[in-house]
């Protein structure tokens, strides 16, 4: 007979039937962020779309290159006509070019789980690699984020990469994202979301599905 203790969590996760939430996942890029979703999205089905036995959760991605206050409205319009009920809204934009008013307001005024990063979602690529324990720029993401890439020989860093995913976190590195973003929540804990940087919220999305891409 089997020892109970050498059956793994994905064993356990097949071993029975589950029912979890449907996800709504709308972000404001239209690029980056939705083919990282659809990345993890592809991956669960991967672990588990062939097991009749578990019911995956249903994941529903829409990037829209809006700016925050529409793609707050816009995402209680998809929740208000979706024929299915979604028990995770998530909200995923950027503080990026935004003022701080426009920025903490979106934040503040939305009925759903916000997903900010300050300054830019590449701030969740980049702490699959790295730390980043100081103010950072935009740019300066953007830039250790293609170096990371080059260190790791994954090629340039592009935007518009359909396998953004996968390649971030290869080798176990969702794990040290998770971590490196619960290390900044708690190096920028006070003040608004404006003055919060460096911190993405992201971390939060992924960490609730991870039982599922193990």
């Amino acid at each position: 007979m089997k020892n109970n203790k050498n059956i793994s969590r994905k064993d356990r996760l097949k071993s029975k039937r589950l029912a979890p939430a449907n996800y709504l996942i709308v972000c404001e890029g239209k690029q980056t962020e939705p083919n990282y979703f659809n990345g993890l999205k592809k991956k669960i089905n991967k672990n588990y779309g062939s097991k009749v036995d578990v019911l995956i959760p249903n994941i529903d991605i829409k990037g829209t290159g809006m700016n925050t206050t529409s793609l707050v409205k816009y995402t209680q319009k998809t929740v208000n006509h979706a024929n299915k009920v979604y028990g995770q809204v998530w909200v995923v934009f950027d503080k990026d070019d935004y003022n701080d008013e426009q920025f903490n307001s979106a934040i503040d005024n939305c009925n759903y789980n916000v997903a900010w990063s300050n300054p830019n979602f590449e701030l969740w690529l980049l702490a699959h690699f790295k730390k980043v324990n100081r103010y950072v720029s935009k740019d300066a993401v953007l830039q250790e984020l293609s170096k990371e890439f080059q260190k790791s020989e994954l090629g340039e860093y592009s935007k518009n990469d359909v396998n953004i995913f996968d390649k971030v976190t290869s080798k176990g590195k969702l794990h040290t994202a998770i971590k490196n973003c619960e290390y900044m929540e708690e190096l920028n804990k006070d003040g608004q979301a404006s003055q919060r940087n460096p911190m993405t919220k992201v971390y939060k999305i992924v960490d609730g599905l991870k039982e599922y891409l193990e």
